[in-house]
């Protein structure tokens, strides 16, 4: 395991800010990194350390506040995102129900999803692509 030392929260914060508004605002230069496996972990890795850290500092409140920043359905523009992008995999509709949240939690993260909401996203992946054969 690699330990990035931040000297303070400030600094993870801004870290994982520019790092989502690189994902999900910069379509063409992230778009290798979206579906990665690798910078959706260093992504929510960053997060849950961030909510870890206020947890420990008693701030329950705000570790509270960041997790709820970082629910997808909170934010209709990135969960309309994350269903256009996981329309992309070549073989989505022969995943199972647990390969098709692992998707989308890649390409969502560091948003997450309940498992509701994973249920609704994949009803609106298999529509969108559905709606795209019908064309």
């Amino acid at each position: 395991m690699f330990n990035v030392d931040l000297r303070d929260s400030g600094s993870a914060e801004a870290l994982l800010r520019a790092s989502v508004l690189f994902k999900f605002e910069a379509p063409e230069e992230a778009d290798p990194f979206v579906g990665s496996p690798r910078f959706a972990e260093a992504l929510t890795s960053l997060l849950e350390s961030i909510v870890q850290g206020y947890v420990e500092a008693g701030q329950q409140g705000k570790a509270d506040a960041w997790r709820a920043t970082y629910r997808l359905s909170a934010r209709s523009d990135r969960w309309r995102y994350v269903a256009e992008y996981a329309t992309r995999h070549p073989g989505w509709s022969s995943l199972r129900d647990e390969e098709r949240a692992n998707w989308v939690a890649t390409v969502a993260a560091p948003y997450w999803l309940d498992d509701g909401e994973n249920a609704r996203m994949s009803e609106q992946i298999d529509a969108l692509i559905r709606a795209r054969g019908a064309e």
